[in-house]
């Protein structure tokens, strides 16, 4: 659900959980979070998968960790 979230925010969960319920766009950027964060973490073992690739999985999630901030500070 918003398991990775919450590990990163986790001083965050009542502001996070609050805005989920009232901005669609929010609650977007929370989902694309959960899954470029749960396909990466299926991926450590992964022969397959390229560095290339794992980075610009850590690329997004560090983007989407400053759009999920600013928004944040936004409500706050």
């Amino acid at each position: 659900m918003l398991d990775h979230i919450f590990r990163k925010f986790a001083d965050q969960i009542d502001s996070i959980q609050a805005l989920i319920k009232t901005d669609a766009t929010f609650e977007e950027v929370c989902a694309d979070y959960e899954e470029i964060c749960t396909w990466l973490a299926s991926q450590q073992d992964s022969t397959v998968i390229s560095t290339e690739e794992i980075e610009h999985a850590r690329e997004l999630i560090q983007e989407l960790e400053d759009e999920i901030n600013k928004m944040l500070r936004r409500e706050d």
